[in-house]
Parts: C-alpha cells; structure tokens; sequence
C-alpha cells in the first residue's frame, strides 16, 4: 500500500506539504507505483502487461477533466486505480486507509463493477463518468482492438459503442434534469 512521503509527515502543518499543497495523501506516483504493484501478472484481453490500460485512461483524463468541471488530479488517481478493487485484493477501506481523497474513493467504488449495479449508478457520481469516458475509450481503441481475432474484436466493439451510447445517454438525461 503506498504510503505518504517524508515531507507530508514532516510537516508543521497536518494535512499539507511544501511539494504538494493541501493534502499529504499518496501522490500520483503513488497511485502509480501501486496500481502497478495490484495489477502485476495481469494481462488485458490483447495478451498486454494490464498496467497500461490505466495509465491510457490517466493520460486521457488529465485533458477531460477540467472541462467536464472536476479536479484533473483526482481524475488521475481514480483512473489509475479504476480497476484496482476489482481486479485485486485492495478494497476501497485499504484506498482510505492510504489517504486517498474521498472523491477518489468514491469514484473507485462507482467504477467498481458489482454483479447487480448498472451504469446508470456511475452517474451519481461526475468523477467516475469522466473516467469511465476514458476507460471505454481505451477499450474501445482500434489499435487495441486490431490485436485480437476478428470474431472478437468486433463483439467488444459493439459492447463498447452501446456502452458509450447508454453513458451519453444517460449523462443527457440527467443534464437536461439539472
């Protein structure tokens, strides 16, 4: 589990550091570094060491979160730790115990698939839609998707555009409720 650096802990000032600002949580290379560490062995259905689809899905947020009206920073972290609970023993407890921000959690659990939720309850939450935007995105990417038979990369494809399709939707409707 990542812990906080010296500085945070060192601090005169609980809750700030001088290289980070307001928060002595776990920095982004933190989250990195762990979610490596949870995802290691892992591979995505192309056959790829699984880490890089989390890191795509951070890179792609640190461009959409402003505009979508949510922190690019926690944007990062939940999207490299977006598969981490589901995909390892971390449990969102072990996320708060680490000194994740709460919003980071929180969208952890909304992206976190459970057998009876569906994508409508990523919604409660604009954090989660704008690394779930990313997480199909990468899905979904051609490149990606050219690595697996045809047969199969066509069905993800379509899994992933009416995924898109039922996520857009439903951020619509619930803009145009606001």
């Amino acid at each position: 589990m990542p812990s906080t650096t010296p500085d945070a802990a060192e601090s005169d000032h609980p809750g700030t550091s001088p290289d980070r600002g307001p928060t002595a949580g776990p920095t982004l290379d933190d989250a990195i570094a762990f979610a490596t560490r949870m995802h290691t062995g892992q591979v995505d259905k192309g056959g790829e060491e699984y880490i890089g689809h989390p890191l795509r899905v951070m890179a792609t947020v640190v461009h959409t979160a402003g505009p979508a009206g949510v922190d690019p920073h926690c944007a990062q972290l939940a999207a490299v730790l977006h598969d981490v609970v589901e995909d390892s023993d971390t449990t969102l407890a072990d996320l708060t115990a680490a000194g994740y921000p709460v919003p980071v959690v929180a969208a952890v659990a909304a992206l976190s698939h459970r057998p009876d939720e569906s994508m409508r309850d990523y919604l409660a939450h604009p954090l989660a839609v704008v690394v779930k935007r990313a997480d199909i995105q990468d899905n979904s990417d051609p490149a990606r998707l050219g690595r697996l038979s045809a047969e199969r990369a066509e069905h993800l494809a379509t899994r992933y555009a009416g995924r898109r399709e039922l996520l857009d939707d439903l951020v619509c409707a619930r803009d145009g409720q606001m």
